[in-house]
């Protein structure tokens, strides 16, 4: 035999599959020998019981003729006939209870199969049933009158003697006729018992051939087996040991190579080969037969986890192509947590590449490769960062740029008195708790007046930071107990935040020199001055003049980052006194906000409602003349609830269940000037602080003025602030 045709046949097999090639041929040896082995010693046992149980019906025949003999010789003889009666009997049950059995259709059992497909279910008498079943019927017939007779067949007489009574008569006829029948009869019964004996002793003879015949075959087959068997074993060592000498090729590689690389099956389980990179790489050493999910358990975040989970599970699909998900791998470039061992926190940045590994065009396993890009992360953070930080420069300088210079130089006048005023409530010594909140409630004001007119007027890096800065406030807030000390981290979101002030205040003035020195050397109809600040605004123009051109583009901004339609109008702004610029201006940002986030409905909703798809805002400032002045804010939105107000009140804490049932209208509405006091439910840079409404109370509280509210659900909201004379309104600079 060619053994090395043998073994590379037999390479195509791996132990296991070795291990499942000779199990079939061990079953095929049972299905083609034991079986059928089965089957004829099954058959054997039956015959022989089938031979024992016609011998046995060989002699009740007999036992019939003799018990009619006998009862017809103790009839003549006026004996005792019961015990001959009885034997008839008895004979008659077992043979009739014999040859039902012996005629009746057998049913076929399992090994049928391999069985005579013309002998399926037939009766042991075979093709003596029916000549059986006809000559016990006539016997049957002749018998029956006297298995029937019961009592007395002698009546004694004193002249005569004992005599036949007149049943005995007619038992004796009885008798004699079934004693001449039987004598025909029982012959043609032994007969027919006899020839089925010798077909099952036949049967019995060839089914033994037959087993010796498959036993010697079966013996064949297994001497055939374990010799192939052995064969492949042989060519099986060899083939292992040309696979040992790969297998140390290959151990060889993944000891030298740099990236980590393991096989995932399809139960995401890691092999048992893998590069000796992964134990430096993840500080353990116990990765064959780990689960995938342990190895990144603890040392990524549960999303990412849950994410690179499903990942990798949707490799296995035939219908995935692999290279349209590489662009989605979570673990593309993933931070992760390593414990060293001795007790230290490691983290680095690993790059995860998985492949998919095919067998005859079938995905058998996923390898993946794991590399530290640690210092590449590391780069391109600083690049990164040098290019943000440029970039904010430039996104600082354009956006100054396209500010009117008079609103420019107007927010930084206020954003500068504003940061004088946190300082100071910064620096104000506080000892109890309610101390504590008030300055957190005031730090709350003048940080959100700075970011109101920031957003206003499109400068998105003071916006972000003053955001940052109320981020921590409302951290503050939250704590049940206040102390100085919570106050000493926003220290540095102050700096930070002045800090760009100012340059954004050097730029302005740069950009000012700039201008000035344009002017100087170029033609008075030049236009080379202009294109330097957003079409040459004049730096000396009224401010009040370009507040209500803030606002309509804080209006356009608000309404298209929430998705809606809005449309300011402006009326009286002209006339605000100097006393009061300031305090319209917070006021009148915080108003245009409140009325698109909370009033102003969805496109949707106003169309439902059949009103127009643009939302209306009015801003009206009118004189009083000794009465003073009065600002209105008015939008024609959903208006105020005083159901949705309690609800949120009770829901953050700010009355109790009893307090709501006794609350008017009045009463409801001042919950909205309440510090903290909000009804959406998750805060964004336009609304949620719960600052706004409490910042036009604090304005209005320190120059003596009112706030009214007035509202009609589904239709509009009204604010009325009524300003005292500008007398009466104090240092208003330091708000």
């Amino acid at each position: 035999m060619n053994f090395r045709l043998l073994g590379a046949w037999a390479s195509r097999f791996s132990a296991g599959g070795l291990v499942v090639l000779v199990v079939i041929l061990a079953l095929s040896f049972v299905a083609v020998v034991l079986i059928p082995g089965l089957k004829l010693a099954s058959d054997l046992a039956s015959s022989t019981v089938a031979l024992k149980f016609v011998g046995q019906q060989q002699r009740n025949p007999a036992l019939i003729h003799a018990s009619l003999d006998s009862m017809h010789d103790r009839l003549t003889n006026r004996g005792y006939i019961q015990e001959s009666l009885d034997q008839l009997r008895d004979a008659a049950t077992k043979l009739d209870a014999g040859l039902q059995d012996m005629t009746a259709q057998r049913s076929s059992s399992w090994f049928s199969v391999f069985a005579d497909t013309s002998a399926l279910g037939a009766p042991i008498a075979g093709k003596h049933a029916t000549s059986l079943r006809e000559v016990w019927a006539k016997e049957q017939e002749s018998i029956e009158p006297i298995l029937k007779f019961k009592g007395v067949p002698y009546q004694d007489n004193e002249a005569t003697g004992t005599a036949l009574n007149d049943a005995g008569k007619q038992l004796e006829r009885d008798v004699t006729a079934a004693s001449r029948a039987s004598k025909r009869l029982i012959p043609l019964i032994d007969n027919e018992l006899t020839a089925i004996v010798g077909e099952l002793q036949a049967a019995n003879a060839r089914s033994a051939t037959k087993l010796r015949l498959v036993m010697l075959t079966g013996l064949l087959i297994a001497v055939l087996l374990a010799g192939f068997v052995t064969i492949l074993l042989l060519a099986r060592q060899r083939q292992e040991a040309s696979l040992r000498e790969a297998r140390q090729q290959t151990a060889d590689i993944l000891r030298t190579v740099k990236d980590g690389l393991f096989l995932l099956d399809e139960n995401l389980v890691i092999g048992a080969s893998y590069s000796s990179a992964l134990e430096s790489l993840f500080q353990r050493n116990d990765f064959a037969g780990l689960p995938f999910e342990k190895l990144l358990k603890n040392i990524v975040s549960e999303k990412t986890l849950s994410t690179a989970l499903k990942f990798v599970g949707v490799l296995w699909s035939e219908r995935t192509k692999e290279n349209l998900v590489k662009t989605i791998n979570p673990l593309g470039e993933v931070e992760v947590n390593v414990d060293n061992g001795r007790g230290e926190v490691s983290t680095r940045y690993l790059q995860f590449e998985f492949h998919r590994v095919r067998v005859d065009g079938k995905i058998t396993q996923v390898l993946v490769s794991v590399s530290d890009v640690s210092a590449r992360v590391d780069l391109a953070r600083e690049l990164q960062s040098s290019q943000t930080q440029a970039q904010a420069q430039v996104d600082t300088l354009l956006g100054i740029l396209h500010v009117d210079p008079a609103q420019l130089a107007s927010f930084l006048n206020d954003s500068n008195a504003a940061m004088k005023m946190i300082n100071a409530v910064l620096r104000e010594p506080a000892r109890e708790e309610s101390a504590f909140r008030k300055k957190l409630d005031t730090l709350f004001r003048q940080v959100h007046s700075v970011k109101g007119e920031a957003a206003a007027l499109g400068l998105s890096s003071i916006e972000s930071r003053a955001h940052s800065f109320e981020d921590d406030l409302k951290i503050l807030r939250e704590k049940a107990d206040l102390s100085g000390n919570d106050f000493l981290p926003l220290v540095i979101k102050l700096d930070d935040l002045l800090t760009h002030l100012q340059s954004v205040g050097d730029l302005v003035s740069r950009l000012a020199r700039l201008h000035v020195a344009a002017t100087r050397n170029t033609e008075p109809d030049s236009h080379t001055a202009t294109a330097v600040i957003e079409g040459g605004s004049d730096i000396a123009a009224k401010p009040d003049a370009s507040v209500p051109s803030m606002l309509q583009q804080l209006t356009a901004r608000v309404a298209s980052e929430n998705n809606k339609e809005a449309s300011l109008q402006c009326m009286g702004f002209d006339t605000v006194p100097d006393e009061y610029r300031r305090i319209v201006k917070d006021i009148a940002v915080q108003a245009v906000r409140n009325s698109i986030v909370h009033g102003i409905e969805s496109t949707a909703d106003r169309h439902t409602a059949g009103k127009p798809a643009q939302g209306r805002l009015k801003l009206i400032f009118q004189e009083l003349g000794i009465a003073g002045y009065k600002l209105i804010a008015e939008d024609d939105g959903q208006g105020l609830s005083t159901e949705r107000i309690k609800e949120a009140a009770l829901k953050k804490g700010f009355i109790t269940p009893e307090r709501a049932a006794t609350l008017d209208a009045k009463q409801v509405f001042s919950l909205l000037f309440q510090p903290g006091f909000s009804t959406v439910e998750i805060a964004t840079k336009d609304a949620g602080r719960g600052v706004g409404m409490n910042l036009m109370a604090g304005l209005m509280q320190q120059i003596g003025g009112k706030v009214s509210v007035a509202t009609v659900p589904g239709k509009f909201t009204r604010l009325t602030l009524t300003l005292p004379p500008a007398k009466r309104a104090g240092n208003t600079e330091a708000a």
